[in-house]
């Protein structure tokens, strides 16, 4: 009889990364909470809001969900948080994936890359287009660039890779798609 056994879930060390998301509040409060964060030398993390690092160290990203929610209850921040934790893939040379969003969204700049992340995510990690926003979004994903439409719910859907880029074009005078289905048909999931 051969006994199989399952290996243990991997724990939490310095250097890694991790991706939180904070549910069961506001959607403002989320906003301060939810985003990228790294381990220290120390082992632990520092959250917003918090006066306490919370230990990581050893523990798996669901283990950590529950003592940084423990961490906010206690501080008398959050009643009922509900907290969400997903370990970021280490990239080359030992930095985590990245997808760059840019153009006219609230927070331009590099988000966390996340397995299954779509365009929609990445625009919405950055907190979503600003007000002159246009419906063309530019994916830019080795050295090619397709023009996506904003208003197709199949284009906001598109699975992102590593390193991708995403432009937020601003509006024109007529808002009207600039691309083409044909173009973008090699990007959609069969």
């Amino acid at each position: 009889m051969i006994l199989l056994i399952a290996p243990a879930l991997a724990g939490l060390e310095p250097g890694d990364g991790i991706q939180l998301t904070l549910r069961g509040v506001d959607a403002a409060e989320q906003q301060n909470v939810n985003g990228t964060y790294r381990v220290g030398e120390s082992g632990h993390v520092r959250l917003p809001l918090l006066d306490k690092t919370v230990m990581a160290r050893g523990l798996t990203p669901e283990q950590f969900a529950r003592a940084a929610e423990a961490a906010y209850q206690a501080a008398g921040i959050y009643t009922k948080p509900a907290i969400e934790v997903e370990p970021l893939p280490a990239a080359r040379n030992g930095q985590p994936s990245v997808v760059s969003v840019g153009g006219q969204v609230q927070r331009a700049g590099e988000s966390a890359f996340r397995k299954d992340m779509t365009v929609i995510q990445a625009i919405d990690a950055a907190g979503g287009r600003n007000p002159f926003g246009g419906r063309n979004l530019l994916l830019i994903r080795g050295g090619k660039q397709y023009c996506l439409d904003f208003l197709n719910l199949k284009h906001k859907n598109i699975r992102l890779l590593p390193d991708d880029s995403l432009q937020v074009e601003q509006k024109g005078v007529i808002d009207r798609w600039k691309g083409n289905e044909e173009t973008v048909k090699a990007l959609l999931d069969p």
